[in-house]
């Protein structure tokens, strides 16, 4: 039986023990340093079982191509779970080095059953959009108490922060996940 591979991309100064930590920043502890906008990753084409990216995504400039690359590395039943900014969010838009912005329907342009589809050739399984609050705030732990802050959603901005999706590359099913966050 191989090893598991997992992959942290982005990893800033969350570096997670048992993980493949990526950065660019040399400063940063990591174990690979290289540009997630410089393309192929130095990664062999389905060779990674799992990858984290969190607070990443939205800096880098062509999702399309980020996404293939996701794609390219992960194994058949290979999962990968990306945390971005909820576009609903001031977060999203007061960080000037933001190039993108994510909805919880995002990921589906990625996947079989959407009619939009056709701007990528890459299919994931969605296991999970998931749109989640941080609470580090007193005001955002409040916040989070709030009823049906989902219904609320359609009406009123900065009810999440977050969405945290869940994505598997088709093919064999895999054991499931390690990832705790």
């Amino acid at each position: 039986m191989s090893e598991t591979i997992k992959v942290h991309l982005g990893c800033g100064t969350h570096y997670l023990p048992g993980w493949i930590n990526c950065d660019v920043v040399p400063d940063m502890r990591a174990d690979k340093y290289f540009d997630l906008e410089t393309f192929p990753w130095p990664f062999p084409d389905n060779s990674v079982d799992e990858i984290f990216m969190d607070q990443v995504l939205e800096h880098l400039s062509d999702t399309m191509k980020v996404m293939a690359e996701i794609y390219r590395i992960l194994k058949p039943g290979g999962i990968a779970r990306i945390i971005v900014p909820y576009a609903k969010t001031d977060g999203a838009f007061q960080d000037p080095t933001h190039k993108r912005f994510f909805t919880e329907k995002t990921m589906d342009y990625f996947s079989d059953d959407y009619a939009y589809n056709f701007y990528s050739h890459y299919r994931f399984k969605i296991l999970r959009a998931e749109l989640t609050g941080r609470s580090d705030t007193l005001l955002k732990h409040i916040r989070n108490a709030i009823p049906f802050r989902k219904i609320l959603n359609w009406f009123f901005w900065n009810l999440f922060d977050c969405v945290e999706y869940d994505i598997q590359k088709p093919g064999a099913e895999p054991a499931k996940p390690g990832l705790k966050t």
